[in-house]
């Protein structure tokens, strides 16, 4: 049984979609993507840090920049491109599963909405 993981794993592996997945992950390390997840966490906690006050100060500014850095980070073709391949890999992993989980038994609940 132990061998027929290691292949089932090794395909994965091996695979177009896990392949993909890994390459725009690697991408996500770029000066730029990181200067953007940085100025986003200094942001995030100057928002939470002000958040205690906010009944004695207005924290408007600070939530308008945070949503922009998130709406920049959310558009950026590099995180698409990844959340991309990442659900085409979740997709393809739910398959396997299915396959593997339905051969065990009907009962089993494989459906990671139910």
């Amino acid at each position: 049984m132990y061998k027929e993981i290691d292949e089932l794993i090794e395909a994965i592996v091996n695979d177009d979609v896990f392949q993909n997945y890994q390459e725009k992950e690697k991408v996500l390390h770029s000066d730029e993507l990181m200067s953007l997840l940085n100025k986003h966490q200094m942001i995030q906690d100057d928002y939470l840090k002000m958040k205690n006050y906010e009944a004695y100060i207005s924290i408007d500014d600070i939530r308008e920049k945070l949503k922009e850095v998130k709406n920049e980070l959310a558009n950026h073709p590099q995180i698409q491109d990844y959340y991309q391949s990442y659900y085409q890999l979740n997709d393809l992993l739910d398959d396997i599963s299915k396959i593997v989980f339905e051969g065990i038994s009907q009962e089993l609940c494989i459906n990671r909405w139910k």
